[in-house]
């Protein structure tokens, strides 16, 4: 399958609480590079640039015996015989790149059919230097500028890394490559501008990444939560991009299912960065920061963004529509029934839309009540 995009095509700023994607316009990626890397907490990038072979050494791949005339049949079989290759660096000091890497296989582990190709990247940006995006610095891409962490040849050697390791890989083929270098320079555009972007390129169907830029008013914990999210977008088979041809729709009438894919994408980065901690809160941290949110605005709707988007998805659990397993292993995007079945005009789902708000506390516990569950 040619041209995978994620969800999360719109690429969007770094954020806890991200803005619903049918808000922001639509941007298609076709990126590069990695190996990857293992470096202490307090190691900086030039540090990390041994680090990033380390662990690239470190992970899977192909068999050195694999016989040479099989590395050489057609892409389609070469997907099929090759290892998986799982990779990761960071450039950020307080993230070490055997930290990334291990992110990148515990998401990829949850997937009942995850890519051949994975990688992770994390790189940090400063303060925040404006309050409204910046288009014109980043060739027209919605994004704010931040102080530079990084200078300009650490910079580069970020941008080298994602770009080398899109180049070397072995599983697209040449309709998706001819799009490297355009989406390698699109992410050093981002990189080299400090942009506060997260996203998952995608080079190929099965080649896939998450790329965050760590921001410097963000904690690590919001850091992992987002590379998490990210990765959901990036392992996510079928979305909306691979499911319009199929059912013959135009994606942008599919817009109002992106609420769904960004509250499944929320659930696993907030499930995961607790599973990652060894914390059992997830839940109550999806209700509370929703609750929150809600007592600001008690009138917004489920698309306003990712806190109340996931506490539906707490509610659909409760309420039996789709289970915690189906979300974590990203079983509900290996086919495109999902369109219909969670179409805001399907069974049940317009009940979703009227009750996800009703979130209750009692001292620190936040919950929906057995009525609303019941309803």
């Amino acid at each position: 399958m040619k041209n995978h995009r994620n969800e999360n095509e719109t690429v969007r700023p770094v954020g806890l609480r991200l803005a619903a994607l049918g808000t922001a316009s639509i941007l298609a990626l076709s990126l590069l590079t990695a190996c990857s890397a293992d470096a202490g907490d307090n190691a900086g990038p030039s540090q990390n640039t041994q680090a990033t072979k380390e662990a690239t050494d470190n992970s899977d791949s192909p068999d050195d015996n694999e016989d040479a005339g099989e590395v050489e049949n057609s892409q389609t079989q070469e997907n099929i015989t090759r290892e998986p290759t799982r990779v990761g660096a960071s450039f950020a000091e307080g993230i070490s790149s055997a930290e990334v890497l291990a992110w990148v296989n515990a998401a990829t582990g949850e997937m009942l059919n995850p890519p051949t190709d994975f990688m992770g990247l994390v790189w940090p940006i400063g303060k925040q230097l404006d309050d409204e995006p910046d288009p014109q610095v980043f060739d027209g891409d919605p994004f704010l500028e931040h102080s530079d962490v990084l200078s300009p040849s650490e910079q580069d050697e970020v941008a080298t890394y994602f770009r080398s390791w899109q180049a070397a890989l072995v599983g697209c083929d040449p309709e998706d490559a001819r799009g490297f270098n355009e989406g390698a320079d699109r992410v050093e555009r981002w990189i080299k501008g400090s942009a506060n972007v997260a996203t998952a390129p995608d080079p190929c169907f099965e080649s896939r990444s998450a790329i965050v830029a760590w921001s410097a008013d963000q904690d690590k914990t919001t850091a992992k939560q987002t590379f998490f999210h990210e990765s959901y977008h990036g392992l996510s088979n079928y979305l909306l991009k691979q499911c319009s041809p199929i059912l013959n729709r135009q994606e942008d009438d599919m817009n109002d299912l992106r609420w769904f894919a960004e509250g499944t994408a929320d659930y696993f980065g907030v499930y995961m960065a607790a599973k990652d901690d060894g914390r059992d809160d997830y839940v109550q941290t999806m209700l509370k920061r929703a609750y929150l949110d809600l007592r600001g605005d008690p009138g917004m709707p489920l698309g306003a963004n990712t806190y109340v988007q996931t506490a539906a998805m707490v509610l659909m659990i409760e309420r039996g529509m789709l289970t915690e397993e189906q979300i974590i292993n990203g079983s509900l995007f290996n086919n495109c029934d999902w369109i219909n079945t969670f179409d805001p005009a399907a069974s049940g789902i317009d009940y979703i839309f009227e009750n996800f708000n009703k979130i209750e506390v009692s001292g620190d516990k936040y919950f929906y009540s057995d009525a609303t569950i019941e309803g």
